[in-house]
C-alpha cells in the first residue's frame, strides 16, 4: 500500500494514479529502488530488519523476566548495547512494557492507600450500627 502525496488516500500497490484525486503515486519500494539515505522521506524506503530467530527471542523473554537483571539489560539493549536491531527493538517493546505495568501497579496502589486511609480517617461512614 502506498499513500498519495496530493490527498493522502493509502493507495493499492497496483495502482498508477490515484483513485480519489488521479495524482501519480510515488514508485513503491523494492530492493532495486531502495536508497540508504535521503534528504526527504518520500525518497528513501524503510530498512529491512531480520527478525529474531524464536530461540534468541525465547532466551531474550527469559532473561527480561528475571526481575532486577532483565530490567537492566532491557534498557541496555533499549539504549544501544547491541548490534542486533531486532534485539533493540524487542528490549524496546518490553521496556515500554514494564513501565506500563509499573504506571498500572503504582495507580492501583495509590487507589487502594487512599481508600484505607479514607477507612480510618471517617470509619463511621463505613459501619452502620
Amino acid at each position: 500500500m502506498r499513500y498519495c502525496k496530493n490527498c493522502g488516500l493509502l493507495a493499492p500497490l497496483d495502482a498508477d494514479h490515484c483513485p480519489q484525486c488521479g495524482a501519480p503515486l510515488p514508485e513503491p519500494c523494492t530492493p532495486q529502488n531502495r536508497k540508504p539515505t535521503g534528504p526527504r522521506y518520500e525518497d528513501r524506503c524503510p530498512a529491512e530488519v531480520p527478525a529474531l530467530s524464536e530461540g534468541a527471542t525465547l532466551a531474550a523473554l527469559l532473561l527480561f523476566a528475571i526481575p532486577v537483571a532483565g530490567f537492566i539489560l532491557s534498557l541496555a539493549w533499549s539504549f544501544g548495547f547491541t548490534r542486533n536491531p531486532a534485539r533493540r527493538r524487542l528490549a524496546q517493546a518490553w521496556l515500554i512494557r514494564t513501565l506500563i505495568v509499573a504506571v498500572l501497579v503504582a495507580l492501583v496502589c495509590l487507589v487502594l492507600a487512599l481508600n484505607s486511609a479514607l477507612a480510618l480517617a471517617a470509619p463511621h461512614y463505613y459501619y452502620a450500627f
